[in-house]
């Protein structure tokens, strides 16, 4: 994604799309679908939260470290669990 970080790597920058106010679904704008399609595009992963409702809110701070985790080399690719 990048022309190269400081060890001349290209580097990938971790993106996670996330949805907000979760728990207005009757006034919603964009689909779960759209923002799915939209985080694919992208190759971000995507979460839908509330804020208000403490809904999924640390789920949004964990999957960011996950994702700088992996961008790094630290984890491998796929959203499913590793054990080694």
């Amino acid at each position: 994604m990048g022309e190269g970080g400081p060890s001349g790597k290209n580097t990938r920058v971790p993106v996670v799309l996330v949805g907000n106010k979760n728990d207005l679904h009757l006034e919603r704008v964009v689909s779960t679908d759209q923002g799915r399609r939209l985080a694919d595009n992208w190759k971000a992963a995507f979460l839908e939260t509330s804020a208000k409702e403490h809904e999924a809110v640390n789920d949004i701070f964990t999957r960011a470290i996950l994702e700088i985790e992996r961008a790094d080399g630290n984890l491998p690719p796929g959203n499913g669990c590793h054990i080694s």
